[in-house]
């Protein structure tokens, strides 16, 4: 197996945890790793596999079949080029890769049988800055070498060889925010979308107060750019500083996707591996439709933020749950029809 920069087990994190000091960790899109598991018509709570920025090689040992979801990157099986956001057919001996993506950050990969993994608190996530979970419980990812079960006990087999991540040799995937299904309906999939400016949606929260209109004026109209401060904790942003708040705060919990303004003016914006508690200020949180997007960024990637109430980020959520529910129902209609 070549693991890439990194690539691991996740899920939708340890939900209920934070009060005992663990983080909630979990897919930073979770939008792609529910997408995945809906493909392959299994729960959206069976875990995937999580690879950031390609450079991911592993060969199967028996027939299986998978979906590749996330990052616009070239897909392979066997060296021919294969589509995003499908099901297909992984044959015993071939080898499947994961380029450097195009567009965006992170892949998923479910498959039609649950993976075999280790629970720590309700979750499979390997969480490095804790050292907990993972396939040994030591937080880390996936090493060369590796080999991968179901839980019936067919596995993936490791190759030593690293990836080739030159995507131009290869025929660039379909863009992902297109696909359509091919049979039974034209509905489109419900990917994450992706872009080189994402426009973030935040709620205002309620220590908006401290920052005087000026600040929200400046925070609000410029683009930050992601720094190479960036990681499955959080996105450190530069850009213009927006001003500095001299009042000091005592520690409190953070939200997923919470946005702390530093000393220095720039915002953080906290995600699944966040720490617990946290003193910098708060101008506000990203809604939950879009907190998939910031897990598809990566060093370069343009941000703007924009103001959003809490009723349309509710509607937002909604529309959401229901577009991932119907197309999970479309996919089992569809293949009740083909069986």
């Amino acid at each position: 197996m070549a693991t890439g920069l990194s690539s691991r087990f996740t899920d939708l994190g340890r939900v209920g945890h934070k009060h005992k000091g663990f983080t909630q960790s979990g897919a930073l899109d979770t939008n792609s790793h529910m997408l995945a598991n809906a493909i392959m018509r299994v729960p959206v709570t069976n875990p995937t596999i999580e690879v950031l920025l390609g450079g991911f090689e592993a060969v199967a040992t028996q027939d299986t079949e998978i979906a590749v979801t996330g990052a616009r990157a070239s897909l392979l099986i066997g060296g021919v080029c294969q589509p995003l956001n499908h099901k297909m057919v992984w044959k015993k001996d071939a080898t499947l890769q994961i380029m450097q993506p195009m567009l965006g950050a992170r892949n998923y990969i479910a498959c039609n049988k649950r993976f075999k993994t280790r629970l720590f608190l309700d979750s499979c996530c390997a969480v490095t800055r804790e050292k907990t979970g993972g396939m040994n419980f030591d937080g880390k990812g996936f090493q060369v070498g590796d080999v991968l079960y179901y839980e019936t006990g067919i596995s993936l087999g490791a190759t030593s060889t690293n990836a080739s991540i030159d995507g131009r040799l290869k025929k660039v995937a379909p863009d992902n925010n297109l696909l359509v299904h091919e049979t039974f309906t034209t509905m489109p999939v419900p990917a994450t979308t992706l872009a080189k400016v994402y426009i973030v949606r935040i709620v205002l929260g309620y220590q908006q107060a401290l920052f005087d209109h000026k600040m929200k004026v400046r925070f609000f109209n410029q683009r930050f750019t992601v720094s190479n401060e960036a990681s499955n904790m959080g996105i450190r942003l530069t850009g213009e500083s927006i001003g500095h708040i001299a009042v000091k705060l005592y520690s409190e919990g953070i939200a997923n996707g919470a946005i702390q303004i530093t000393p220095s003016g720039l915002p953080i914006v906290m995600l699944a591996e966040r720490q617990t508690i946290g003193g910098y200020p708060k101008i506000g949180s990203v809604i939950t439709t879009d907190l998939p997007k910031l897990g598809q960024c990566r060093p370069g990637s343009i941000i703007q933020f924009e103001e959003c109430d809490v009723l349309t980020a509710r509607q937002e959520w909604l529309l959401r749950q229901m577009q991932m529910c119907t197309f999970a129902q479309n996919q089992q209609s569809r293949n009740d029809n083909n069986e």
